[in-house]
């Protein structure tokens, strides 16, 4: 198969063609971080985009998160029963359900299953950030958003790849000589265009290999290899997850920490897997 080359433009290119619900989750966390944000305001910037607003109307209404069976008529009740936090989880969730709606023939797996590893990573990385000092929202977008560039590289080259047999371990590798760049370089230049925060977007670029000095990108490499070993692996993925002790210094944890997060992320993804199936 011949190779070809994604340059920057034809990535931006291509955000334009995708969901953006993404830009929401961004703003949404934008909001959350400061001190003074209300329920008014975050309830504002989900109503900007009707498809958003009524896929988290949906989720908000899910078993997994309305115990009480009275139906949320809108953003506004959801965010007020819900609180701040859910909201949060529930517009993550929405996002990755909308913007990877579509299966990735170019890396031969299904939609349904990059969101099921978006999903698991993110609640294994949630879990796992408990046992450190990162705030629990930042671990949870960086692990819910590290595919973003595979769908960009995907949509930009489906019609040249018939299979995903170009693929083999290490993935990046393969994508540099498929398409001239891997998909955690892909990421990073589209997050930036949605002005995710720079400690998210350089811990994705950096994960598969990450370097001592970056914890979040570490703990994003654990959680990944979590996922990996619970079977919702990503093809050509694998070689990158090797649990080190270096690594598990460089992040403070030891491997109960790990099991206990493996543990907690596995009985909150049995519950909200059908949101993303």
């Amino acid at each position: 198969m011949s190779s070809t080359t994604v340059s920057r433009q034809s990535l931006l290119q291509a955000v334009k063609t995708m969901s953006s619900a993404p830009q929401i989750l961004a703003r949404v966390g934008e909001e959350l971080d400061k001190m003074d944000s209300s329920l008014e305001d975050i309830a504002g910037i989900i109503r900007l985009d009707a498809a958003i607003t009524t896929r988290i109307i949906r989720v908000a209404n899910s078993a997994a998160y309305n115990t009480s069976r009275q139906p949320f008529a809108s953003v506004e009740e959801a965010l007020a029963r819900l609180g701040l936090l859910q909201t949060y989880r529930i517009v993550g969730i929405a996002a990755v359900q909308q913007f990877s709606d579509q299966h990735l023939p170019t890396y031969g797996i299904t939609g349904g299953r990059l969101r099921e590893n978006s999903l698991l990573t993110a609640l294994f990385m949630e879990a796992m950030a408990t046992h450190t000092d990162f705030c629990n929202n930042a671990a949870y977008t960086a692990a819910l958003l590290r595919s973003t560039g595979k769908i960009a590289i995907d949509r930009l080259n489906r019609e040249k790849a018939t299979d995903a047999s170009w693929i083999n371990a290490p993935l990046a590798d393969a994508e540099n000589s498929f398409a001239g760049i891997n998909n955690c370089e892909a990421t990073s230049v589209i997050l930036t265009e949605w002005r995710f925060p720079k400690k998210t977007i350089g811990a994705i670029r950096a994960h598969y290999t990450p370097d001592q000095n970056d914890p979040l990108a570490i703990l994003l490499n654990l959680a990944c290899g979590a996922a990996e070993r619970e079977g919702y692996g990503i093809p050509g993925e694998s070689t990158y997850w090797e649990i080190s002790p270096e690594k598990l210094e460089a992040v403070q944890i030891d491997a109960t920490d790990i099991d206990s997060a493996i543990g907690a992320g596995l009985k909150r993804f049995a519950i909200l897997r059908d949101l993303v199936a």
